[in-house]
């Protein structure tokens, strides 16, 4: 089968679609030595070892500057001519939405949440027309829709009229890299570099409204008297709406050394941001799936999530039952900090955890729904 992939996410390398590519591209070609894969991209062809591979065909779209500038514009407009040209068999894409005009037999799209539906004020006009608009009718007009855990499947049904015979869950694994620190010394030099405590909650990944980390700055600010010795570590871009300016609501935290807020941590060091936290904190109230806590826990980090992501991570973590309501959140600091044997057990329950995942199994899966569909 000649597969076409919608390889862009690769080249701004950002968020989980881009982390489940990366991995389907590296262990594809082994799997079934009868396909052909060809990748499709916008501005430019990253340079990746994985990528040249005699089974890829890599194509670079050209177009005017104005097509090449948004997603959305390329896909819709630049992205059909390039597929129709390349006589693809099936068309992937694992991002969101796929041409609506694009001529081929098959289509099959990733589509992991359907928030900008349902939480549509929590994104820019631009953001509401690319997934609020494209991605529903990409995934009705396609063959199947892969997605990355049951409670998005059921909001892809319900909210797009999606049959469920026509979605697949995969469910997301951590890459090899995170694992727990051999080295203590080392993780003393990290955090003194950066200059953070011996002991801090970490948030790390885009700042979204749905993450409520807002809510977590200010619970951590009512309780931070109460427990001198640690701090609170806030790490991503900020992309709020309406916005929410966090370094502002961390200044206090951060004029005492107690709060830091980094827009982005270098890749070197991303690791080691999870292995020197004390607990890491990702309590959406619109996502099934987070790969950060997946991340942290294979770092044997132990973790503080929402009940819509308790399925994700086995219920092995800290389950804040209203990620919006400040006095709970800051109730779960008070539970978590000195309790040293609940974190214990919930490291080591982490890990195990993680040991039932693997992105061989997501691989064998997505490709072989592809190849019913």
């Amino acid at each position: 089968m000649r597969i076409g992939v919608d390889a862009r996410c690769l080249e701004w390398a950002e968020g989980g679609p881009a982390r489940y590519l990366v991995n389907m591209l590296k262990l594809w070609p082994q799997m079934r030595g009868q396909h052909q894969f060809v990748l499709f991209f916008q501005n430019r062809i990253p340079e990746d070892d994985f990528l040249k591979n005699e089974r890829f065909e890599l194509v670079l779209m050209k177009g005017p500057k104005i097509l090449k500038s948004r997603r959305i514009v390329g896909e819709q407009v630049l992205m059909p001519r390039y597929i129709r040209r390349s006589k693809v068999d099936l068309f992937f894409t694992p991002w969101y939405s796929a041409p609506l005009a694009a001529c081929c037999p098959k289509k099959v799209v990733g589509c992991w949440d359907v928030s900008a539906n349902t939480h549509p004020d929590h994104y820019t006009i631009l953001e509401r027309i690319s997934f609020g608009f494209f991605s529903p009718r990409s995934c009705r007009q396609a063959d199947g829709v892969i997605t990355c855990s049951l409670y998005d499947a059921r909001q892809i049904e319900r909210h797009f009229g999606i049959p469920s015979e026509r979605i697949r869950v995969v469910y997301f694994a951590a890459d090899d890299k995170f694992r727990p620190a051999d080295d203590l010394s080392h993780l003393k030099s990290f955090r003194r570099r950066y200059g953070f405590p011996e002991k801090y909650i970490l948030f790390m990944g885009i700042i979204i409204k749905r993450r409520n980390v807002d809510v977590i700055i200010d619970a951590f600010t009512d309780i931070r008297r109460e427990y001198p010795d640690i701090g609170l570590v806030v790490v991503g871009r900020n992309a709020t709406v309406p916005f929410v300016d966090i370094e502002a609501r961390m200044k206090p935290l951060i004029d005492e050394r107690r709060g830091f807020y980094l827009p982005r941590a270098p890749e070197e060091d991303l690791v080691d941001f999870y292995r020197g936290a004390w607990y890491y904190m990702m309590t959406s109230t619109t996502d099934g799936e987070s790969l950060m806590l997946k991340e942290a826990m294979q770092c044997g980090t132990p973790v503080i999530t929402s009940p819509l992501l308790e399925e994700t991570v086995g219920g092995k973590a800290v389950i804040l039952n209203d990620p919006t309501d400040r006095r709970q959140t800051a109730d779960i600091f008070r539970r978590i900090i000195p309790d040293h044997e609940l974190r214990n057990r919930l490291a080591a329950e982490g890990q195990q955890w993680m040991k039932t995942l693997s992105w061989e199994k997501v691989a064998q899966d997505s490709l072989a729904f592809i190849e019913t569909c």
